[in-house]
């Protein structure tokens, strides 16, 4: 049975069409991006704009006929922080089913986190003892550690937590300016460390695993690549010194030079890409962690494996 997921997230929504192999297993066989910025001014006005609503619409009629012409037998549209954060939420879900005829579920941010954890978790089938996974997005930042599950059985998760510090909500609260001045990236470092401080530290070696956009991207970014099958075979990983010679980097880049750096990563995320980056270090130095494994997976996956288990849509 073939599915699609669309995870709508603050700034991107993406997509993914996924089978279940005959062991069990997730098959993805179709993935795309779209740069939605759902959370424009979200952070500031705590409401979806009407702009965005419209590119919302176009995003997920597009994806609708791209899982139909695969045979897609279900349809699962989720909202992340931006779509909870809105006070016009409602009218979010209402205007999508009205407008592409999709059912709309808004994820709490403990959800979030877990199925991002199962999701990028499931791309390493090796993984037996426990992890920590974290998703730099848009509008939050979802940190869960706990141990991966099988095929069919579910993770053991250890703790959750969705952080309230994203790369748009980061670059809209604090960065007036590309580069920001010193002082705009102190006050953003002070942002995400103090929302860090309410998150456990694991015991020492747990492994750490970046999911999702800014991870992707900046691995993407290090080694010249233009997708992740151009990366070099076997385990993706980015040192916290690669990582801190980035942010170093982008923090004093302008917009123009950071989408030079490349074109076919850094469409519509340069702008908000050096604050994920910033959070992305932070998170690295919070827990100690010299190294950190790139997922190609994240919370979509997970909300297919989600679907496949239930056997039944959600």
């Amino acid at each position: 049975m073939r599915i699609a997921v669309i995870d709508v997230g603050t700034n991107t929504a993406l997509l993914l069409i996924a089978e279940r192999t005959t062991e069990g297993r997730l098959r993805s066989l179709h993935e795309e991006s779209r740069f939605v910025r759902l959370g424009e001014g979200v952070d500031a006005s705590r409401r979806i704009g009407a702009a965005a609503l419209e590119r919302l619409r176009a995003a997920l009629l597009e994806y609708r006929a791209r899982a139909e012409a695969w045979g897609a037998r279900a349809i699962l549209a989720a909202g992340t922080s931006a779509s909870r954060d809105a006070e016009n939420r409602d009218d979010l879900v209402a205007f999508v089913r009205r407008e592409t005829g999709l059912r709309y579920e808004i994820l709490s941010g403990e959800d979030e986190a877990r199925w991002s954890f199962e999701g990028a978790a499931s791309a390493f089938e090796e993984r037996r003892g426990p992890c920590v996974v974290f998703d730099v997005g848009g509008g939050s930042t979802e940190i869960v550690a706990g141990t991966p599950g099988g095929a069919r059985a579910p993770a053991r998760l250890i703790f959750r937590r969705s952080l309230d510090v994203g790369a748009v909500r980061l670059t809209e609260r604090c960065f007036a300016a590309q580069p920001p001045a010193p002082d705009a990236v102190d006050a953003a470092r002070a942002l995400i460390d103090r929302a860090l401080e309410s998150v456990p530290k694991p015991p020492p070696g747990t492994p750490l695993i970046g999911a999702a956009g800014t991870a992707v991207s900046l691995a993407l970014l290090h080694h010249g690549a233009r997708a992740w099958a151009g990366l070099p075979p076997g385990s993706v990983m980015l040192t916290h010194a690669d990582v801190r010679r980035w942010r170093e980097r982008l923090l004093g880049a302008s917009r123009d030079e950071i989408l030079a750096l490349n074109p076919d990563v850094m469409t519509g995320r340069a702008d908000v890409f050096p604050a994920g980056v910033l959070l992305f270090e932070r998170v690295m130095r919070r827990f100690e962690a010299p190294v950190c494994r790139i997922s190609p997976r994240a919370l979509r996956h997970g909300l297919a494996l989600r679907f496949f288990r239930q056997k039944r849509p959600v």
